[in-house]
């Protein structure tokens, strides 16, 4: 099946990356960051200064204790920063010298069950996230559709065709294994002319084309399983998918990312191989112009990413740009750097350019006041709970507001959430 996206966006960024993978620099320290983890408060099973193995549990979900997150670096437990009401900060976690890594154990995956038992004990649960909500999901739950994204057309991004080449035998086993977590279908949102599983009774293999936000799991959602009361599905990213196929086939906790590091303020932009959560200083070094100016470095896409100091649970990119950045459509990116500096709301002006933006039959303008006056109600009836942060990247950074829409809708999420 080929779905084409009419209506869109393409920046048109330079600085796009070197589509080949290269080693990345070493990785000295790690962080899980609990902004990544909506709603999880956690359960230390580890205290500074502990000494910890790849794949070791750091600590579960307080709440739902099934849920263990695991370390992705051998070293030592260098920091746990805990946040407002029991949350995550961050756990950081140093390079040590010392080589303590586990022996892989068998995993059986005879059954569906044993299959969910060993991703929630071995740390590959949080690679998934619901919709609605955009949370971890419950130890028990059975989603209604599990989609995979392995298309990605956010700025400066990396081709999944070329992240996959190496480890696509473990990405169709991931596939396999993921048919066992739900009894309704596992769509596998790819571009065109990818060729990555075969299509089968519970496989369906959809090809996206078109603008941005095409590649984005919130317009495949929208599109081929549209969320009706009650429903819940699933998305996950193609590279924790290879990831679950390598747990079974080797028993190995595998931490391994490959990122693109990009931008008009990276040398030599290009793909390379690092862990998650690795310091974006580490990755960096070295590796930014001496342009003059400062480089606004960010976790994720220029549209979607943060600033922070390690990499995103979920994102696929560090991204370094100029302040404002520099690209072949000023006039867009210009509303993108006034969002990020902007200390106070301006008038949202209804325009054209807003249009097309968020999947079909969701009306922006009217769900961008609604979250702007955090009117939950409204917004849930004006679709939000099949949304992320992600999905409204390119509202932010069109709207002549400057207001930042995914944190006002992470803001509604999370109180219809706690309501649910």
């Amino acid at each position: 099946m080929q779905v084409k996206i009419s209506r869109g966006c393409d920046m048109g960024l330079v600085g796009s990356p070197e589509q080949a993978i290269h080693d990345g620099p070493v990785v000295r320290s790690v962080a899980l960051s609990g902004v990544d983890y909506p709603g999880m408060r956690p359960k230390f099973a580890v205290a500074e200064g502990d000494r910890v193995s790849v794949g070791q549990v750091l600590f579960i979900d307080r709440k739902r204790t099934e849920i263990a997150f695991v370390s992705p670096l051998a070293g030592i437990v260098a920091a746990i920063d805990r946040g407002p009401r029991g949350t995550l900060s961050a756990l950081v976690i140093r390079q040590d010298d010392v080589d303590v890594s586990a022996d892989a154990e068998p995993v059986c995956r005879a059954t569906g069950q044993e299959v969910r038992q060993t991703l929630l004990a071995r740390g590959l649960w949080p690679a998934f996230l619901t919709r609605p909500f955009g949370r971890v999901p419950a130890p028990d739950a059975k989603p209604d559709a599990i989609f995979v994204t392995a298309t990605d057309t956010n700025p400066l991004a990396a081709d999944p065709r070329v992240v996959l080449e190496p480890q696509l035998d473990m990405f169709r086993r991931g596939v396999e294994l993921l048919t066992m977590l739900t009894d309704k279908q596992v769509y596998v949102c790819q571009s065109p002319g990818a060729d990555l599983v075969e299509r089968s009774d519970r496989v369906r293999t959809v090809s996206f084309s078109g603008p941005h936000p095409s590649g984005l799991a919130g317009t495949h959602v929208h599109r081929l399983h549209p969320l009706g009361m009650g429903d819940q599905v699933w998305t996950i990213g193609c590279q924790d998918v290879a990831a679950i196929g390598d747990l079974f086939e080797t028993g190995c906790y595998r931490p391994e990312r490959v990122i693109a590091l990009a931008g008009p303020r990276i040398s030599r932009p290009r793909l390379i191989r690092t862990v998650l959560g690795a310091n974006i200083d580490d990755l960096t070094k070295g590796e930014k112009t001496r342009a003059e100016g400062s480089a606004k470095v960010l976790s994720g896409s220029v549209l979607a990413g943060r600033d922070a100091t390690y990499l995103g649970r979920h994102h696929w990119q560090v991204s370094a740009v100029d302040s404002p950045p520099t690209v072949r459509k000023p006039s867009l990116l210009e509303r993108l750097n006034a969002r990020r500096a902007s200390q106070s709301p301006r008038p949202l002006i209804p325009t054209e350019a807003l249009e097309g933006v968020l999947p079909a039959g969701l009306l922006p303008v009217p769900l961008m006041r609604a979250l702007s006056v955090g009117d939950a109600e409204a917004a849930q009836r004006l679709g939000c709970l099949s949304l992320v942060e992600e999905d409204l990247a390119l509202l932010s950074c069109l709207c002549t507001s400057g207001a930042d829409y995914g944190g006002l809708l992470r803001d509604v999420l999370d109180e219809l959430a706690e309501a649910a």
